[in-house]
């Protein structure tokens, strides 16, 4: 038996529509730590970003990650798919009221996806594998074709409604220690919107311009089976003359997550949220404004914020949109042809 069989075997297996998913592992994070990744070509482990202070956005809630056990946090881990139990959880910017075990750090404003060929990373003997996630107690780690060819992949690839014994195998992980250089097994790096892949590209620009010219061909929008889209996020920043037009995705899967939680936690309302968006207006020489602006904003049923700005003469404005702390809008604007 060879992986690329067994690989195929489960692509034949699968609705036409996750097929696609077979073929991949998938490394999930925030877009600011998908940036510091770009930038160290590397994924590390929970305990080397702790060394190194590398991680700028913490994924997990602190309850999983005390619960986890220290072997597991010493690898860098992946999964065998999207959509993840996990990933419902703390997919978008979620009202601390609605967040898992209410942690604050339970929460991935701007989520990225990068997906490696399969087959290229379990060929390295260093990478290990496991049925069940590791957070928590963790799950037995195994290595070997022969481990690798009984994994239960109908559980792991499970879609749809499913009852909670499947559901857990959608953890499923496979693990590499320390640190992997994401070199050639990285295919693409996966983006909810054309909004979010636009700001990706801008903030990857700006901090290397190499760096954008080395990985732009790879980060793409991925619309089918990748993203649950049901916590807050942004479907585009417009700018015309001087009005500023925010517009928010307002969704069923949004709305669907707010009852849900509210439910669980017995909650009759919940409170409005702090919105900050900040302007900062640049030529040549750097920045020569700098305004903001902040607002209450209804989290269940607001589509949208207008602000006026001042007429500056300038060639680029620079706009930032952020929750409490967490950033969840960036676009530059050109301003030569507006102003």
């Amino acid at each position: 038996m060879e992986y690329s069989k067994i690989i195929q075997a489960n692509v034949d297996s699968l609705p036409k529509d996750i097929k696609w998913w077979a073929r991949f592992a998938f490394h999930y994070t925030d877009l600011s730590n998908a940036i510091s990744i770009l930038q160290t070509d590397k994924l590390y482990s929970r305990h080397k970003v702790e060394e190194e202070h590398l991680m700028r956005n913490d994924n997990a809630s602190y309850q999983v990650i005390n619960m986890t056990n220290s072997q597991a946090q010493s690898y860098v881990r992946f999964y065998f798919r999207p959509l993840t139990p996990t990933q419902y959880y703390n997919e978008g910017y979620k009202h601390p009221q609605l967040r898992y075990d209410l942690g604050q750090n339970a929460n991935v404003p701007i989520p990225i996806f990068f997906a490696f060929d399969l087959e290229k990373l379990i060929q390295d003997p260093k990478v290990q594998f496991s049925a069940l996630g590791q957070a928590g107690k963790g799950s037995k780690i195994e290595s070997g074709i022969d481990a690798f060819a009984n994994l239960p992949f109908d559980k792991i690839y499970s879609d749809g409604f499913v009852d909670d014994e499947i559901r857990k195998y959608r953890h499923a992980e496979l693990l590499y220690p320390s640190s992997y250089a994401i070199g050639d097994a990285l295919e693409a790096i996966l983006c909810r919107n054309e909004f979010e892949q636009s700001m990706l590209l801008t903030m990857l620009r700006n901090v290397n311009l190499s760096l954008f010219y080395k990985y732009k061909s790879k980060i793409k929008v991925c619309r089918d089976k990748m993203f649950e889209k049901n916590g807050l996020f942004l479907q585009d920043i417009h700018l015309n003359g001087d009005n500023v037009v925010i517009t928010f995705v307002d969704n069923y899967a949004k709305k669907q997550y707010i009852q849900r939680m509210m439910s669980v936690y017995q909650i009759e309302a919940i409170d409005p949220i702090d919105i900050v968006i900040s302007f900062d207006w640049k030529n040549s020489k750097g920045t020569i404004r700098k305004d903001s602006a902040s607002c209450k904003f209804d989290y269940a049923n607001s589509t949208g914020i207008r602000c006026i700005i001042h007429n500056v003469k300038a060639s680029i404005l620079a706009i930032k949109v952020e929750c409490g702390e967490s950033l969840i809008g960036y676009k530059e604007f050109m301003l030569n042809n507006i102003f």
